[in-house]
């Protein structure tokens, strides 16, 4: 049984929801990481005319703290679109749940990786199936699937903070 056109449209369908989530990352990581440099801009504004009206030490270890806690903005900025990116991405799977014909061209992919007697067995939770044969086994519920797109993308997504 060749899986190679569900894969595909499979894939095809996840890539092209991946670059909606990031277009849309995108725009509110712009928005969100703009609002944090301009607050960073302007702490950093302000350790410098405190910093020139009191002693050069102090001056330094006002825009040491001002880095971090600007950088400590940036970051919990980049994390909350990431985790936002993550959710959309795993509702969006979810939403494929009941998709004909997808819990059989998981457990076809499963068994093209683990053999032919691999167990297989299909989440109704969540969607997906997860399989094992021995000590191997491979995770294809839809969460798993849809955390490993989000990761494979992971650069691209980085790109956008950078």
């Amino acid at each position: 049984m060749n899986l190679d056109p569900v894969r595909a449209a499979l894939l095809a369908d996840a890539d092209s929801e991946a670059a909606d989530l990031i277009d849309a990352a995108r725009a509110e990581q712009a928005e969100t990481l703009g609002s944090a440099r301009r607050d960073a801009e302007e702490r950093i504004r302000t350790a410098r005319a405190e910093g020139l009206a009191a002693a050069d030490a102090a001056a330094a270890e006002q825009r040491a703290r001002t880095r971090r806690e600007a950088r400590q903005i940036v970051l919990a900025a980049r994390r909350a679109a990431w985790e936002q990116a993550r959710a959309r991405l795993r509702a969006a799977a979810g939403q494929r749940r009941e998709q004909p014909g997808l819990n059989e061209a998981l457990a076809g992919l499963a068994r093209e990786q683990l053999g032919e007697d691999a167990a297989v067995s299909v989440d109704t939770d969540v969607g997906g199936v997860i399989a094992a044969d021995g000590s191997r086994s491979v995770d294809y519920r839809l969460p798993a699937v849809a955390d490993r797109l989000l990761d494979a993308h992971q650069a691209e997504v980085g790109a956008l903070w950078e």
